[in-house]
């Protein structure tokens, strides 16, 4: 897959949530979608078909992430770095995005959203199947994996009380991003000894229960994960 083709494309999605948060001047905009156009015209012809078996390159979707973001970083000046890491056993995928610390729930709801769409598209650049995002969709991805979106200030990373946003969203929901003191949910933060649950503003359910049930997931998981390892180091090493 060609970089420009990705950026190009992944662009569009910069276009709409930049225009629907007035960021940046209405000329700079133009000549943006202007250059997308022309990025676009000059490729070639892209292999658009959908083919069978396809294994995503997930460490590859997140480069071409952040090169977009790298690439337009005057439309998004908090940006610190972007992390991601998808629990194939669990089907989630974990997106992460430090921001400067004048951050703002509004900005972490803003960052949030656009870090989903993006990586989303980056995938659907490896697999045609996968629908791309919309202005009131996610992205096909999200049909198949649950999101777990973490937007935070930089000097709150190990404090995931204080994060902008942490949520998840379940695989095939609609749920919109909100601030993490409005989440009526139980977050998972992944720590140095392993995940933490911590409850959102406004979660009213039995957060003893969530987290006895979410730790077994979460363990059988793990047992998953090595028995799986295992078996791999058996038929490369017979």
């Amino acid at each position: 897959m060609k970089r420009n083709e990705v950026l190009a494309r992944g662009t569009a999605v910069l276009i709409c949530l930049a225009a629907a948060a007035g960021l940046g001047a209405c000329g700079k905009k133009g000549n943006l979608k202007e250059s997308v156009v022309a990025s676009l015209a000059a490729e070639e012809t892209p292999d658009t078909q959908i083919h069978e078996g396809i294994k995503l390159d997930f460490d590859e979707a997140q480069s071409s992430t952040e090169e977009l973001v790298d690439d337009y970083a005057d439309e998004y000046p908090l940006n610190d770095y972007i992390d991601t890491y998808v629990d194939e056993e669990r089907k989630i995928v974990n997106l992460i995005w430090p921001l400067k610390d004048e951050a703002t729930e509004k900005d972490g709801v803003r960052y949030g959203i656009l870090l989903i769409k993006l990586f989303n598209d980056a995938c659907a650049q490896q697999d045609f199947s996968i629908r791309m995002s919309e202005e009131n969709y996610y992205g096909g991805l999200y049909e198949d994996y649950s999101i777990n979106i973490q937007v935070f200030r930089g000097s709150d990373i190990l404090k995931p009380e204080n994060y902008l946003v942490s949520m998840i969203i379940p695989a095939g929901a609609r749920e919109k991003v909100v601030p993490f003191s409005e989440y009526n949910g139980i977050a998972e933060v992944m720590m140095t000894d392993g995940p933490e649950w911590i409850a959102g503003g406004k979660y009213t359910g039995d957060y003893t229960a969530y987290v006895e049930s979410a730790s077994a997931e979460y363990e059988s998981a793990e047992a998953a994960r090595a028995e799986k390892k295992a078996a791999e180091s058996t038929q490369a090493n017979p």
